[in-house]
Parts: structure tokens; C-alpha cells; sequence
């Protein structure tokens, strides 16, 4: 009380709810008396700790004066302050970009006695106002509850983009709750951005090789990639090893890679290096590796050669050949194609040769059959394909067949009268032939002249399967007497598998005879000589 008093002073309390209620003190009735000459004295009331998070609360406590001199006092406030505080949290929450909406989850930690009232306004991050919708809301936590959700409607689209985030910020504008830190919204792309290597084929003289990196769908960050190489089958003196890296702008779908080739001599067939890529930045995932093929412009070339073969040998060998190592096998199949010479000359023959990586032949053996038919030379073809390594095909080989069963061809010796008119000279075979002899045939002087029979030059044919033919040459009969004479005919064979006959002999016997006679004389004793005349009846073209 405000001054001593000379009596005792007796003051009945009671204390009164008001917001703070029955479970947040010990309602207490009690007497309290100040004694004569003190001005105070204390009443002691319980508090009840809880842990329910509340506002500030308050309680009445009332006093009537019973005893004494002084005057009922005005009621007295307790208030009660909340020692459980309430925290808000705004979940942080991931969302597919074709979910639709995402259910932001608004929390406090304990349940309150009272609404807890939040302002929620979204801000945009690396997600913006197409990722999402604005949403500015206000929601309550009823009291007793611990949560509300606020519902944000997210934007599906077709670019391909990185995770993106906006936040999602709170004001508590009711309620004994401390404002919340922001929640975070990150938006997962449904739109893999998936990145391509090109497979790439170059020829080994291009310099360069263009490598295209691409994705399939345009993003809206830049796609940033880290390349190298790596040797495969071609090696570093192939093409230079090159790491780098390189950049996709957003919104386009492409970036060149160039890689250099080196050119060589060697003579290699094709090999391939790979091409190989990390996305280092971008929504984009690491593309498969891509691969280069080098083509070789290096390429041996094959030969299967023309062989001439006896045909007694019994077997040729073709050899196959390449003008320049390889760095791989060479295969190639072999095939024989009757030409000419048939499969009564030689066996057909298929078959696989190689010629290995580092050489540059290898033969192959056909069997030949030996006849006794006069036949001539023979030719049958060995073709070729290559089926394994850097060659071309090669140009069919010939192989000849010389025949080892030659006819003998004879100009038969021939007597004739110089009265004949003609004479026939046979042009002959030992033994028939499978194709035609063709015979040059030519007079030459002997004894006989010119005026014995006619200079003849001509062509005669002993067809396949015969074995002569005659040859007619002209004589002249005239009327001097003269001794037997000749020619000769020589033969030429232009055709056919027979060797040149030795030269035939024309004799031609004379038809004119010349009588001697010697002259019967009478002569007288004393002449001292006689002359006996002896002639012949005809001259003679030689000496008698």
C-alpha cells in the first residue's frame, strides 16, 4: 500500500481466468495481511509449464480488503510469456516438370494454441515465370495442427534444361510463431537432352577429320562437353590425339570436333580410333562414344600372272602376287574358268590363298593332264576375288598350254614327166590334228628353171582331223632335149601346232630324147685324113 498504516491490513485474494487458463496456473484463494507499519506482502501463485507453443497469456488477481483502514485495490495482471517458441519451415521440396503442381509443405514444429497465419508469395531463381506460376496465397495452420500445404502449379514444356529452383518465402501475420526461413522448389527436367558422338568415315589423305556433337533437342543452357581420343586399331602415327573441349550453345543442337589425319605410304587396310565425350556443364547426359574409320589409300595392287605350261608338267604354279606389302592379310579366292583348254586338260581347281601381312606372293598349284591328242596350245583363266583386306581384285591370269603331241608335217618327193602338164605334191600329217594347219607354200629353183614349170606361191589348209592335202604346180613341156631337172617346194606353217616341214624335191624327167649318130664316110687312100661327122638329131641343153 502506498503508506504504513497503524493497523494491521487484511486483504482476501482470488485469482481470476483470463486468456491464460486453469492448465497455465493453480487457481489460488488465500488471505494475505500486511502488518501495521509495512507497506507490502507477497502472494505466491503456481505457474504450470507446458509444451505447447502460445501466445502471450494473462490472468486477473483480485483482492478485497476485510481488515484495516485501507481500500480495496484495483485487480492485478499476470502475464504469462510462452517458453515453447514455435518454429514455421517451409519444406524444400523436389518436382517433376510434368507433375502439374508440387505440394509445398508450410510446418511448425509444435502445435500452437492459436491459428498461425502465413503470407506465401513464390520468388523466382534459375526457374522462372514459364517453369512455374506466380503464386502469392496466405495459409493457416488451424491451432492444435501442425501444417498446411500450399499447392504452386508447374509449367511442362519441351526444352531441355538444366534442374532449376525458385523459392517459396513466408510472413507469419498471426499467430506466436517466428517467420520462416525460404523453401526451396527444384523443378527436375523431363526432357533428357541425350548428346551423339558421330560415327565418321575419312579417307587417310583428308588432313582433317569434322567429328559432329550433337544433342537431340535444343537446351536452354549451353552444353559444354569434354573430348578426347583414344587409340584403337589406328594408332598415334594415324591421326594426332586431341583433347579439347567444346561448347553447344543453347538453343542450337551442334558443335564440329576437328581432328587431324595423318597420311602414309603404308599399305594398311582400315582402322579406327574413338572419339569419347563428358559433359562437364549442361542438362545433357555424356553421349556414347563415336568412332572414326580411316580408310586406307594405300591399296596394293593383286596380280595373277600369265603362265605358259608344258603340257607333260603336270602342274603349273600361278603366282599371285601384291605390288606392296600389306599391313594385313591378303585372301583371295581363286577360281578356274575354262577357256580353250577344257576339263580334259586340267582339273578345275577353287580354292583360298593368302598372302601374309608383310609379303607379297603366294602361289597356286593347278594339276595339268597329259593327252596324246594333237591339239595345239590351250589357254583356261584363273580368276580371283578378294575377300579379306585392303586390295583390290586383280585382272583374270591366262594359263597357255603348250601341247607336247606335235605333228611332223612332210612335203612328199615327187617324180613327174615334162609331158604331164601338172604335178601333184603331197602336203602331209603323222597324225591328225584338233584344229587346222595352214602351210605356206613357195617354189625355188633348182635344175629345173623357170621354163620347166610355173613359180608357185600359195596357201594350203589340212583341216582338223585330216592329214594332207595337195599342192598342184604347172610344168612346161617344151622340145629341147635335156637331162632330168628339179625344184623345190618349202613349206611355212602359219597356223596350227605342227613345226615346218623339211622341203619337198620336184624331179621332172625330160620327155625329148636325143638320137647320136655317126656318119658312114668314104674316103680315098691318098687323102691322108678322113672326117667322120657325129651329131645328134636335136640339140641338147647341155654338152653331149
Amino acid at each position: 500500500m502506498d503508506t504504513p498504516s497503524s493497523v494491521d491490513t487484511v486483504i482476501d485474494i482470488v485469482t481470476t481466468t483470463g486468456t491464460a487458463g486453469t492448465s497455465d496456473y493453480t487457481t489460488t484463494t488465500t488471505t494475505v495481511t500486511i502488518p501495521a507499519g509495512q507497506t507490502s506482502v507477497d502472494v505466491i501463485i503456481p505457474i504450470t509449464d507446458d509444451t505447447i507453443g502460445e501466445p502471450t497469456e494473462t490472468f486477473t488477481v483480485e483482492g478485497t480488503v476485510t481488515s484495516g483502514n485501507a481500500t480495496d485495490p484495483a485487480d492485478g495482471t499476470v502475464t504469462i510469456t510462452d517458453n515453447d517458441p514455435v518454429a514455421t519451415t517451409i519444406a524444400d521440396v523436389t518436382v517433376d516438370e510434368g507433375a502439374g503442381t508440387v505440394t509445398v509443405p508450410v510446418t511448425i514444429d509444435t502445435p500452437s494454441s492459436v491459428d498461425t497465419v502465413i503470407d506465401i508469395v513464390t520468388t523466382t531463381g534459375t526457374a522462372g515465370t514459364s517453369d512455374y506460376t506466380t503464386t502469392t496465397t496466405t495459409v493457416t495452420i488451424p491451432a492444435g495442427q501442425t501444417s498446411v500445404d500450399v499447392i504452386i502449379p508447374i509449367t511442362d514444356d519441351t526444352i531441355g534444361e538444366p534442374t532449376e529452383t525458385f523459392t517459396v518465402e513466408g510472413t507469419v501475420t498471426s499467430g506466436n510463431a517466428t517467420d520462416p526461413a525460404d523453401g526451396t522448389v527444384t523443378i527436375t527436367d523431363n526432357d533428357p537432352v541425350a548428346t551423339t558422338i558421330a560415327d565418321v568415315t575419312v579417307d587417310e589423305g583428308a588432313g582433317t577429320v569434322t567429328v559432329p556433337v550433337t544433342i537431340d533437342t535444343p537446351s536452354s543452357v549451353d552444353t559444354v562437353i569434354d573430348i578426347v581420343t583414344t587409340t584403337g586399331t589406328a594408332g598415334t602415327s594415324d591421326y594426332t590425339t586431341t583433347t579439347t573441349t567444346v561448347t553447344i550453345p543453347a538453343g542450337t543442337t551442334s558443335v564440329d570436333v576437328i581432328i587431324p589425319i595423318l597420311e602414309d605410304t603404308e599399305v594398311e587396310g582400315n582402322e579406327e580410333f574413338t572419339v569419347e565425350g563428358t559433359v562437364t556443364s549442361g542438362n545433357a547426359t555424356d553421349p556414347v562414344d563415336g568412332t572414326v574409320t580411316i580408310t586406307d589409300n594405300d591399296v596394293p595392287t593383286v596380280t595373277i600372272a600369265d603362265v605358259t605350261v608344258d603340257e607333260g608338267a603336270g602342274t603349273v604354279t600361278v603366282p599371285v602376287t601384291i605390288d606392296t606389302p600389306s599391313t594385313e592379310d591378303i585372301i583371295v579366292d581363286i577360281v578356274t574358268t575354262t577357256g580353250t583348254a577344257g576339263t580334259s586338260d586340267y582339273t578345275t581347281t577353287t580354292t583360298t590363298v593368302t598372302i601374309p601381312a608383310g609379303q607379297t606372293s603366294v602361289d597356286v598349284i593347278i594339276p595339268i593332264i597329259e593327252d596324246t591328242e594333237v591339239e595345239g596350245n590351250e589357254e583356261f583363266t584363273v580368276e580371283g576375288t578378294v575377300t579379306s583386306g585392303n586390295a583390290t581384285d586383280p585382272v583374270d591370269g591366262t594359263v597357255t598350254i603348250t601341247d607336247n603331241d606335235v605333228p611332223v608335217v612332210t612335203i612328199a618327193d615327187v617324180t613327174v614327166d615334162e609331158g604331164a602338164g601338172t604335178v601333184t605334191v603331197p602336203v602331209t600329217i603323222d597324225t591328225p590334228s584338233t584344229e587346222d594347219i595352214i602351210v605356206d607354200i613357195v617354189t625355188t629353183t633348182g635344175t629345173a628353171g623357170t621354163s620347166d614349170y610355173t613359180t608357185t606361191t600359195t596357201t594350203v589348209t589340212i583341216p582338223a582331223g585330216q592329214t594332207s592335202v595337195d599342192v598342184i604346180i604347172p610344168i612346161t613341156d617344151d622340145t629341147i632335149g635335156e637331162p632330168t631337172e628339179t625344184f623345190t617346194v618349202e613349206g611355212t606353217v602359219t597356223s596350227g601346232n605342227a613345226t615346218d616341214p623339211a622341203d619337198g624335191t620336184v624331179t621332172i624327167t625330160d620327155n625329148d630324147p636325143v638320137a647320136t649318130t655317126i656318119a658312114d664316110v668314104t674316103v680315098d687312100e691318098g687323102a691322108g685324113t678322113v672326117t667322120v661327122p657325129v651329131t645328134i638329131d636335136t640339140p641338147s641343153s647341155v654338152d653331149t
